[in-house]
């Protein structure tokens, strides 16, 4: 009888010990998840720091805005990133806090053989929308213009809707992919190619970054609003943030500020 009661002791004790562990590591424990641009400017370094200052995990996983913002609508993710403009609906039927984090320059990018290094927004314009096909017209050398695109977010706003606002308006000669890499390998691998990026995600190695009626997109230019497309980032729970979910953002938008990325 007594190793009967010893052995249910043991496994009370025990079932009482998962479920402390469970319920500390669900205390101190964050789900990130969200748009890779903002992944690559540094959020996972963020999260590192935060956890040597407080203890508590960030688990970041990069996507895209679809993930940040249905994740937080579901509960599956506790804070959201978002390159796109939160719907309104999201704010005002689904209870989206929303925290404005980051501009990011929307720029365009050319092979790295590519001469032309200036072009106007009514020229992108044209260029995105056939009307200029080749490069001769805009200065370069006699060769046929190649687009590449990412129409991501289509029910969105402030994003590529800035270059031509519908899928429509686009030529159809071009051709669309899902992920920003796939736009500058595309760019990359192709010296006629011509496409936009967030500057966040440009690697200089592969593509070639084009001024905008003489203006360089870069983080100065940013600031002083003289370059003309932009995209922001953003934070997004569901509801007013308490608890660990307002110590991170608290924490992001004060000292976790200086590990993300200058651009």
């Amino acid at each position: 009888m007594f190793y009967k009661y010893r052995s249910f002791i043991f496994i009370f004790f025990l079932s009482f010990f998962i479920f402390s562990a469970n319920a500390y590591a669900a205390e101190n424990e964050l789900i990130w998840g969200g748009e890779r641009s903002i992944y690559y400017s540094g959020i996972g370094k963020v999260a590192d720091e935060f956890y040597k200052t407080t203890g508590i995990k960030v688990t970041i996983i990069p996507g895209g805005c679809p993930l940040g913002a249905k994740g937080v609508a579901r509960g599956t993710v506790d804070i959201g990133g978002l390159c796109c403009a939160p719907k309104e609906e999201e704010i005002t039927k689904l209870g989206f806090k929303v925290f404005p984090l980051a501009y990011d320059a929307l720029v365009i990018i050319v092979n790295n053989s590519n001469p032309i290094t200036n072009l106007s927004m009514q020229q992108v314009r044209d260029i995105f929308a056939g009307k200029i096909k080749n490069w001769k017209e805009v200065g370069g050398q006699d060769r046929l213009i190649k687009l590449v695109t990412r129409l991501h977010c289509k029910d969105r706003e402030d994003n590529w809707k800035q270059i031509l606002s519908t899928p429509e308006l686009f030529a159809k000669e071009k051709k669309n992919v899902a992920e920003d890499q796939e736009v500058l390998l595309a760019v990359n691998n192709d010296k006629d190619a011509f496409g936009f990026i967030l500057l966040s995600m440009v690697n200089r190695r592969y593509v070639k970054v084009i001024n905008m009626d003489g203006i360089t997109p870069s983080r100065e230019s940013l600031i002083a609003q003289t370059y003309p497309w932009k995209m922001t980032d953003y934070m997004v729970t569901k509801g007013e943030p308490t608890g660990n979910k307002k110590k991170f953002i608290d924490y992001l938008f004060g000292e976790g500020r200086k590990h993300l990325s200058k651009d």
